[in-house]
């Protein structure tokens, strides 16, 4: 018998096999889900070999699909399976690789079933990149340790890393920093675009270096908040990460006479109805919207935390959208301010909260909103006790951070600057968390 006749019928009954596993033993199931596991390794491993066989005969360069991967594709057609192009390409790529000298190590780590064939063509790929970087007597010690990396179940992402790294200890001298110098050149932070949930969504491409510096940063002010009565953080990696380079922005962009081009955020200006404005304050709905120079709609909630913040310059318009103000530099928290409200508060006020100073914001305890028949000054103490305004005063402004800032807007949460520090109660006047929050007065 004809070596392919015996290839076909040992095949044919693996084929054959799912059609009686009606009579296994429910015992038996465990132990055939780890056979066929084995088998797909091994068929995967034999399809290597036959493509491998193929390419070094020529057998594909004289066929009519001369190309690896639509000679592999076109196979796939002729049994009437699925055309797996992802397989093809990777085939393609050990292919390709294994027709120069010094791999033979890759051919038998594919071809033994070492490595899966999506692997050894990361490897393949790896290999022909690292060999312009390094030079040809590290080739071999580089094959073998691109190798070890995939049979150790290294994911495909972290290859990139791995090269970086082999690029250091064998490459040419200079290269890693050539490389990387190319990177940085290549840094980008696209603007924002809607995607289909109407969140906004921006790409940020940063070569290794910088990379690690904001990783650094973003991971030290993302940890998860334990609040005092051992509750976790109920927000998700993903949220806790965007809050803190909110936070970061916030921070970064905080005016100061001493760092020039600060202060950006004064070019932010939100524009708001004064009737959209105060609803809210005392009703229990929200009412209206806002909207900020970039034409972005804005919750009336939402523009209550951004009237916190000390350069954001709210525009106040009144029924017939005329401006009743134009908040100017008065009304915001100054550079002094913040520095007495990180020595006092010394962190985010919010009970359980340990948010450093300098990534918080300052909040209004009493809404710094203008009466309407004020003409443009701050609300009379009458109206600020009924609840219309505050001043932008020590005594009125607590440090939080925008976690906790969005979620006081939200629920309405109410605090009080006291001798023994900042107290936070719910709108019913129940209080939130066992202890206040210490200040240093």
């Amino acid at each position: 018998m004809p070596a392919g006749d015996g290839f076909r019928a040992q095949i044919d009954a693996i084929l054959a096999f799912p059609r009686g596993l009606s009579a296994v033993a429910n015992a038996e199931l465990a132990g055939l889900a780890a056979l066929t596991a084995e088998l797909v390794a091994a068929a995967s491993a034999a399809q290597a070999a036959v493509v491998l066989e193929a390419s070094t005969r020529g057998v594909i360069a004289e066929s009519d699909h001369p190309r690896t991967r639509a000679w592999v594709e076109q196979s796939c057609r002729d049994a009437g399976v699925p055309v797996a192009k992802a397989q093809a390409r990777n085939l393609h790529e050990v292919a390709q690789t294994c027709v120069g000298y010094d791999v033979e190590a890759l051919r038998a780590a594919v071809t033994q079933g070492r490595i899966g064939i999506d692997l050894a063509g990361v490897v393949a790929k790896s290999f022909r990149r690292l060999k312009r970087d390094i030079e040809y007597p590290n080739w071999d010690a580089l094959l073998q340790i691109l190798i070890d990396h995939a049979a150790e179940g290294a994911p495909v992402k972290d290859f990139a890393a791995i090269e970086d790294l082999l690029i250091g200890q064998y490459g040419i001298p200079g290269r890693l920093d050539d490389q990387h110098e190319r990177a940085r050149d290549r840094r980008e932070l696209t603007g924002f675009h809607r995607d289909r949930n109407g969140m906004l969504v921006a790409t940020l491409r940063l070569d290794p270096a910088s990379e690690a510096v904001f990783t650094a940063a973003i991971n030290a002010l993302s940890a998860p908040i334990v609040d005092e009565h051992g509750h976790l953080d109920p927000r998700s990696t993903g949220a806790r990460r965007a809050d803190a380079l909110l936070d970061m922005v916030a921070a970064a962009t905080e005016a100061d006479r001493d760092v020039p081009g600060s202060g950006t955020k004064a070019k932010v200006v939100v524009t708001i109805s004064l009737e959209t404005l105060m609803s809210g304050l005392e009703e229990a709905a929200e009412k209206g919207w806002a909207t900020t120079g970039f034409s972005q709609a804005l919750s009336p909630s939402e523009a209550r935390i951004l009237g916190c913040d000390a350069q954001i310059i709210p525009a106040v318009l009144g029924a017939k959208s005329e401006l009743l103000d134009l908040g100017h530099a008065k009304r915001l928290i100054t550079p002094a301010q913040r520095l007495a409200l990180q020595q006092r508060d010394q962190r985010c006020t919010f009970p359980g909260c340990t948010i450093p100073p300098a990534w918080c914001d300052g909040h209004h305890l009493i809404y710094w909103a203008l009466g309407a028949a004020n003409g443009g000054e701050l609300a009379s103490r009458s109206e600020r006790d009924r609840g219309i305004g505050g001043p932008t005063d020590m005594d009125n402004l607590a440090l939080l951070c925008r976690h906790h800032h969005t979620e006081v807007h939200r629920q309405r949460h109410r605090g009080k600057v006291t001798p023994d520090g900042v107290r936070w109660t719910r709108s019913d006047g129940s209080p939130i968390g066992n202890a206040l929050r210490a200040t240093s007065f």
